[in-house]
């Protein structure tokens, strides 16, 4: 626990701040184009028990998130109960929020957490969170795939933006060298290995380090690689079954997380068909993951507006995009953040 307060608490509060900045000043743009100052009066035309259910939707999405989570562990026998994985989900959902390129900031700090709160080697839990990114990646992959043959069959009429479009492109181009690199660190660990050691002998890092450290870091890398090694040839080798159960837990979540905003559009009354709806939210999905803001805080709220203008009418979409924000960004950078204060919290009381 004391190895959590270790973390710069400074640098999470002020990636924080500009986070909630930058996700107040998105808003704020969204209310002055959509002429939706009036929010309050305009959430009220929602129907009650649909905008319950997308909440409750997000909601099972945390926990399948977590029973995955737990499902992979006990692959290596680590008995690590659904409320840790839980906390370990928000913590690094947390971390994804206040770092630029969201898409993979909350993973390192899941692996640092399921290391040092649950006593999982290093190698181990960085076997458990790669091989959940894979089958996360690899889902998300899946579903966009299927994208063509829907635009082939119902030859929808869609205008997207230029600067949209490449946003798009940039995300799908980023999501697919992210699994690329993800299969050949399964493969062979070594090459990844390889690669890490040789950045470590650029001259920029030697002035920084001293050998001495750098030697002590390569001989910590390679015993991580070895155990990672033994550790997803455990999980592949002897647990076929949960592995499909793992995959099949993931599809489940990612469709919670498709079709919220169907959720959430029929509690407004639009009644825009839900494959256009579906679809539209992949292509967001993707393209956001790598956008240069704290977890695409503002611009993602951007992004939705061009992207979903042309199923929502005016004004009713300001109040789509800030309540489907609120709901599956906000609101889990809330939880993830009173989690993580309250281990900093934990760990200076323990601290003699």
């Amino acid at each position: 626990m004391d190895d959590f307060n270790k973390i710069s608490k400074k640098t999470i509060a002020k990636e924080t701040l500009f986070a909630l900045f930058a996700g107040l000043i998105g808003i704020l743009l969204i209310s002055f184009l959509t002429h939706n100052w009036n929010f309050i009066s305009l959430i009220k035309s929602f129907q009650l028990s649909l905008l319950l259910i997308s909440f409750l939707m997000m909601i099972a999405n945390w926990f399948l998130e977590a029973y995955v989570l737990e499902i992979i562990t006990s692959m290596l026998n680590y008995k690590i109960s659904f409320r840790q994985c839980l906390s370990t989900f928000l913590i690094g959902g947390f971390f994804s929020r206040i770092t630029p390129f969201g898409g993979g900031g909350g993973e390192p700090v899941q692996v640092y957490v399921l290391s040092q709160e649950n006593n999982v080697k290093a190698g181990d839990s960085t076997a458990i969170i790669a091989i959940k990114t894979f089958i996360g990646t690899f889902v998300r992959l899946a579903v966009f795939l299927l994208i063509p043959f829907w635009f082939a069959l119902t030859k929808p009429t869609w205008t997207i933006s230029r600067p949209v479009n490449i946003l798009i492109n940039s995300g799908l181009i980023l999501t697919s060298l992210l699994f690329l690199f993800l299969i050949i660190g399964l493969l062979n660990p070594h090459i990844i290995e390889g690669i890490a050691v040789k950045i470590m002998q650029i001259r920029f890092f030697k002035k920084i380090f001293r050998e001495d450290k750098i030697k002590k870091g390569v001989e910590s890398l390679k015993k991580i690689v070895e155990d990672f090694k033994n550790a997803k040839n455990k999980i592949f080798q002897s647990n076929s079954k949960k592995i499909y159960y793992a995959f099949f837990w993931s599809f489940i979540s990612w469709g919670l997380v498709l079709f919220t905003p169907v959720v959430l559009m029929r509690g407004l009354g639009i009644n825009s068909p839900w494959p256009e709806i579906v679809i539209t939210a992949v292509i967001f999905y993707i393209s956001s993951a790598y956008i240069p803001t704290p977890g695409g805080s503002g611009t993602s709220e951007i992004e939705i507006l061009a992207l979903f203008a042309r199923l929502i009418p005016q004004p009713l979409i300001g109040v789509f995009v800030i309540t489907w924000r609120l709901f599956t960004h906000y609101f889990l950078l809330l939880s993830g953040g009173l989690l993580t204060l309250r281990k900093f919290r934990k760990g200076k009381s323990k601290t003699p």
